[in-house]
């Protein structure tokens, strides 16, 4: 009776054993996908007042809800060649003035195709603006900045938004907020469409970066 009690018990470890191999076996799928490399997504922002700045923040507390995404905040006076080659992607913003992009913010853009030589090809871009005006030419400068994208090579796109009552999905373009006399700062709604904005390029970064 003894030998074939340890011979079940050695049946029973033989097969813990085999279970905890084939459990072990499983792990470093898990593992390779949390030690696949990190999407990087910049943000670059021209900021006088501290409007803008605080969007781009929210901006990239939306990229930090997207796991293996990391966010990189660059005023546009800091940001340095490295910085957009290395990107998967790229989210601009700016104040709005008369209407059309800061000159500063188009002269850096320039120079980053001009003098720089970046590639830009098939990163993930998006968009977003301040500006004192109710109709100001905010969607104006988020479309002067998708262009600059699309001129070169970029991949563009906007925040998704739903409605639960109407059952519908929809996107913009970008996103903005009214920081003049009539509505001064950034209101909690229009952050939360600045982290619409970086979670949606966040998650679209990560999928071209996973793509073969």
């Amino acid at each position: 009776m003894k030998t074939g009690h340890g011979r079940w018990s050695g049946w029973i470890l033989l097969c813990l054993m085999g279970w905890t191999m084939m459990i072990a076996a499983a792990e470093p799928s898990a593992n390779a996908a949390s030690d696949a490399p990190q999407a990087q997504v910049l943000i670059v922002y021209y900021s006088l007042q501290g409007n803008t700045q605080q969007m781009a923040e929210a901006v990239a507390e939306g990229v930090a809800r997207v796991d293996g995404v990391t966010a990189r905040l660059r005023r546009v006076e800091d940001c340095t060649r490295e910085d957009l080659q290395a990107a998967d992607g790229l989210i601009l913003g700016c104040p709005t003035y008369f209407a059309s992009i800061p000159g500063t913010m188009k002269l850096a853009m320039d120079d980053w195709n001009w003098k720089w030589k970046v590639d830009f090809t098939n990163k993930v871009g998006g968009a977003f603006a301040t500006g004192g005006g109710q109709t100001g030419g905010k969607e104006h400068t988020v479309i002067s900045l998708l262009l600059f994208m699309l001129s070169n090579r970029m991949i563009v796109a906007g925040p998704l938004y739903e409605s639960v009552e109407r059952g519908t999905e929809w996107g913009e373009m970008g996103s903005s907020a009214m920081t003049g006399p009539l509505d001064p700062g950034v209101s909690d709604g229009q952050r939360d469409a600045a982290r619409r904005l970086g979670e949606r390029i966040a998650r679209l970064a990560r999928k071209m970066k996973d793509a073969p």
